[in-house]
């Protein structure tokens, strides 16, 4: 009998702590999630259950810092150190109150002695070194210690490598944080975080397919979970797809703390998907709790760029401007303008807006691209390749990239070319020397070349895609417009091979393309040896109109081809 009693009494408390184990983490995810008042209600609730629980206490403090009252956060780690003197955890907290302080002896001070009182567990190195980058005062130093020194205890310790990843994202480093949360997904296949941030990074470098997936795997994971169901609400809405947006973002107002900025995104997403009542008591909501006029023209300009009333919301912005405090301006607020002022044919204004939008949020990578587009437009190709490039460092697809650099580079060639053709028109007919000629046909060859090389790596990145080989075909045929080398050759047959083995009506402009040249590769080359080797001259030029006779196949009605054929039949 007694022998069962202390195995129940066992089963017990087992039962209790695993119980106590999972109420953490759920309270870990209203902290992960940034809903800090339910974390708060939630621990103050454990607490009544649980008062001896130094940790809960450490977790109540660190949501006393999410809502920024560290006196309360201090009086939740000095109960906590009180409770058990042994435990790392409340002085990991009081150290993160002296990094908030500037107080750099007691924050140091305090994470050296969390470490020695528990120097095999990585959480331990992993809170303070998280502590170190995700408060208002940041010590990239410290917390790059202390990760040093975890990955070095245990290198397969997921929360590591999710930390890596947020000191990454710090210095802007996308590439490097992405690798570092799939190594977290990869050392714990259920960390929710890891895939959330993953996808929120994926996000914003436009993978957003693989952005779609890993959110949804996310919520697979924990269906409990609530920002993950506002990233995907987000992502949806910038793909235009209203539907999806509307049911995730319910999903999320459902379950979360909403603030007036999600409000307003709803109102759009309800606005867009025509449910017009809806989207107007909501906004009269957003008013109500933010009575600055300034808010709805705010609302009302975004909204009637979207749905293409540019005037109206150019007239809504230029009043926004007027009232609101211009130090509380956000990033889309210029960059809507900019999008209203471009569509309306004001491209320098435009300009300067998306300049002043991405001065204040310079991850914006959709302002980027509007106003790499934009230069580009008004022939301004050299600051486009700058923007482009920048966009590649912010973690834009490579491929798509690339092949936007390449083509500004062949405009900005193509201006030369034109400026070369009209100076070598006057010098021809007034006979007199332009000693710039040179320098314009070098610059021309220049931009011709730096483009080649873009195509190039679209075709390293992506050696499926026949677009970037083509266009490589078209750099080099105009660098060797006699086709004395093989350089606009070699791409335009591995186009071909591409197109051909694909959907030949879909690709038959591009399929007739590479006919083309070759054809006229061939012709060429047969010209050349007619008098030296007639044999194989007309076996090249056997090549040649079989090349045109294939247009011929796919277009019977191209004039071009007919009459190559026609004059190679004729000479014959």
């Amino acid at each position: 009998m007694r022998f069962r009693l202390l195995f129940l009494l066992v089963l017990f408390f087992a039962v209790f702590t695993g119980f106590a184990q999972e109420n953490v983490k759920r309270g870990l995810l209203y902290i992960d999630d940034l809903q800090y008042h339910k974390a708060r209600n939630f621990f103050i609730d454990l607490i009544k259950t649980t008062p001896g629980d130094t940790r809960v206490y450490c977790l109540l403090g660190d949501t006393y810092l999410g809502l920024q009252l560290p006196d309360s956060a201090k009086v939740m780690y000095d109960k906590a150190r009180e409770l058990d003197p042994k435990s790392p955890f409340p002085l990991v907290g009081l150290g993160k109150l002296a990094l908030l302080k500037g107080d750099r002896m007691g924050k140091l001070e305090s994470f050296e002695k969390a470490q020695k009182l528990d120097k095999k567990n990585p959480e331990v190195y992993n809170m303070i070194a998280k502590g170190c980058i995700e408060l208002s005062k940041f010590d990239t130093v410290t917390c790059d210690i202390y990760l040093k020194q975890g990955f070095e205890l245990n290198s397969k310790y997921a929360g590591f490598h999710i930390t890596f990843g947020d000191y990454e994202l710090l210095a802007n480093r996308l590439g490097s944080a992405v690798n570092a949360y799939e190594r977290a997904i990869f050392f714990d296949p259920s960390s929710t975080l890891a895939y959330r941030k993953l996808g929120v990074l994926q996000m914003r470098s436009r993978s957003f397919r693989d952005a779609i997936n890993t959110f949804n795997k996310c919520i697979a994971l924990n269906s409990d979970q609530i920002l993950v169901y506002k990233n995907l609400g987000d992502l949806y809405y910038l793909l235009e797809r209203y539907p999806e947006a509307e049911k995730n973002y319910r999903i999320y107002i459902g379950k979360a703390e909403v603030s007036v900025d999600d409000k307003e995104r709803f109102a759009f997403i309800l606005f867009f998907n025509k449910k017009y009542t809806e989207a107007a008591e909501l906004l009269e909501d957003v008013m109500a709790q933010n009575s600055d006029e300034s808010v709805l023209l705010r609302i009302s300009g975004y909204i009637a760029c979207e749905t293409g009333d540019f005037q109206k919301g150019i007239a809504y912005m230029d009043k926004f401007f007027k009232l609101h405090d211009p130090g509380k301006n956000i990033a889309s607020d210029y960059g809507y303008y900019g999008r209203l002022l471009q569509m309306s044919g004001q491209d320098s204004l435009a300009i300067v807006n998306y300049q002043k939008a991405l001065a204040l949020d310079s991850t914006k990578t959709e302002i980027y691209d509007a106003l790499a587009r934009l230069y580009s437009t008004n022939k301004m190709h050299n600051e486009a390749v700058v923007i482009y490039k920048k966009m590649l460092i912010l973690g834009a697809d490579s491929v798509n990239t690339w092949f936007q650099i390449g083509k500004e580079y062949y405009f900005e060639g193509d201006n030369y070319r034109a400026r070369y053709d009209s100076l070598m028109a006057l010098q021809k007919v007034s006979k007199i020397p332009f000693a710039d000629s040179t320098n314009v046909n070098e610059a021309k060859r220049l931009n011709f070349q730096m483009a080649d090389s873009a195509f190039t790596k679209v075709t390293i990145l992506n050696p499926e895609y026949a677009g970037g080989f083509i266009w490589k075909g078209r750099i080099n045929s105009l660098l060797d417009p006699e086709a004395l080398t093989t350089l606009a050759k070699e791409p335009y047959e591995k186009a071909l091979a591409i197109l051909e083995a694909g959907d030949t009506i879909k690709n038959r402009k591009s399929i007739i393309e590479c006919y083309k040249y070759l054809g006229s590769y061939y012709f060429l080359k047969s010209e050349r040896i007619v008098k030296t080797d007639k044999r194989q001259s007309e076996a090249l030029e056997a090549t040649s109109i079989e090349y045109f006779r294939k247009i011929l196949v796919l277009d019977p009605a191209d004039a071009q081809a007919s009459e190559v054929i026609r004059q190679l039949k004729t000479v014959k």
